[in-house]
């Protein structure tokens, strides 16, 4: 792109491509079609290409400006809602809102969190996108949600985190189990693994290795509300963060023990990407996840 770039432009560019018509966009500006048009021409000459071609029904873009879009509308909606004059008010905003929540997560906290959302934006959609501590941070880099709510790590350069909860881990399995006493009593029971990245070891399996044992993985799979049935059918243990197992227990008629070997804690985590942190939708979201899972965690 030649010269120096009138922000203004961008702000006709960006509605000419929702809109896909001149007249349409003049008319959400408030603006003349010529008008619209003449801001059109100059980015067509700052960038050296068309931009748009015309069609039956309006303009179609070129490769060009579909690439040009996706650098500028996200920053330039982040603009507008910053320097707006009037305070946030999440009653009116709409669209949808996208989540990474992870498997545990969503089965204790996600219909409180949903219906403490709904309460202060009735009409936005919630949508959920599965996530876990190997994908989090790839994940939020993307733009594949707006914030996400998981067991993660330190957040890397260009991320953030505010922690709400830490977990230790206990086992869990059948009531009529004797529950391990050792790591030896422990690896000999037919396990349940939850596996995200096969190249990462499971905390299981790093625990047992670092006493000097293994274990014997009968089924392995990513999905926590799959592991009480076999737990009970199977006659087998898994290691789960207490409070998961503990809902477990006493949804399915199981028992939670203390494990016989140090585990890591589970610390979870309300994750975003920085380019968010004053955007007031983000900040709202953030602060509202924050104290009602806040409550939802706090001990008795």
């Amino acid at each position: 792109m030649r010269g120096n770039i009138d922000l203004n432009l961008l702000v006709v560019f960006d509605a000419v491509m929702k809109e896909r018509n001149l007249r349409a966009a003049g008319e959400k500006l408030n603006r003349s079609q010529p008008a619209v048009s003449q801001a059109v021409a100059r980015l067509r000459d700052l960038t050296g290409d068309r931009l748009f071609d015309r069609s039956p029904t309006g303009i179609i873009p070129t490769p060009r400006a579909e690439v040009l879009w996706a650098e500028v509308r996200d920053p330039l909606a982040l603009l507008q809602r910053t320097l707006s004059t009037s305070k946030f008010d999440p009653a009116k905003i709409s669209g949808e809102i996208v989540f990474g929540v992870s498997d545990d997560i969503r089965i204790l906290h996600w219909p409180r969190l949903a219906e403490a959302i709904l309460l202060q934006a009735p009409n936005v959609t919630l949508r959920m996108v599965e996530t876990n501590h190997t994908s989090v941070w790839p994940q939020l880099r993307d733009g594949t949600f707006d914030v996400a709510l998981t067991v993660a790590g330190q957040p890397p350069a260009g991320m953030g985190a505010r922690i709400f909860n830490q977990d230790d881990f206990v086992l869990l399995h059948r009531k009529d189990r004797k529950a391990p006493k050792t790591a030896k009593a422990y690896s000999d029971c037919r396990q349940l693994a939850l596996v995200f990245d096969e190249e990462q070891p499971a905390y299981a399996d790093e625990a047992l290795e670092a006493a000097g044992e293994a274990r014997h993985v009968i089924v392995r799979t990513t999905r926590f509300d799959a592991l009480p049935p076999m737990v009970a059918e199977l006659d087998a243990v898994v290691a789960l963060p207490r409070s998961i197992a503990t809902r477990f227990a006493e949804t399915f008629g199981l028992s939670t023990s203390p494990l016989p070997l140090p585990f890591p804690t589970a610390i979870q985590k309300i994750c975003w990407n920085q380019k968010t942190r004053n955007d007031p939708q983000n900040k709202w979201l953030r602060a509202l996840l924050s104290d009602v899972l806040n409550e939802a965690c706090a001990v008795p």
